[in-house]
């Protein structure tokens, strides 16, 4: 028996989380959600859980999404997991930085449900 398709969701925001795990189910048929409200807890949740990708915001308490993205890709587990940054700000630092870290994909909040879906269809194909 094959995992749940699995997408980990970290946001400060339980609001966003709940938008972004919803439309993830409708849009891109991921079976099974987890959420995190900052990087620590994502480093819980990707101890305890398979996961097919994650959708991180870069600003966040404790551990931010930079630092928590630093982590995953340095991870030899983790590395491989497709990792989709968000961010409200859209800095072009930012993003480079999120490139440079090894992030696959970056939106820029708000966005539309059809940018989100191109992004996951891109990394992490039905």
């Amino acid at each position: 028996m094959s995992e749940p398709r699995t997408v980990l969701i970290i946001d400060d925001s339980p609001t966003f989380r709940t938008m972004v795990g919803f439309a993830l189910r409708k849009i891109a048929n991921f079976e099974r959600e987890l959420q995190a409200e900052d990087g620590l807890e994502a480093i819980d949740a990707l101890a305890k859980n398979h996961v097919d990708l994650i959708i991180c915001d870069v600003n966040m308490p404790n551990m931010n999404g930079l630092e928590l993205l630093k982590t995953i890709k340095g991870d030899e587990k983790l590395k491989s997991i497709p990792v989709i940054m968000l961010t409200t700000e859209g800095k072009d630092d930012d993003k480079e930085r999120a490139v440079k870290l090894g992030a696959n994909g970056y939106l820029k909040k708000p966005f539309k449900p059809n940018d989100l879906k191109a992004e996951v269809d891109k990394w992490a194909p039905k």
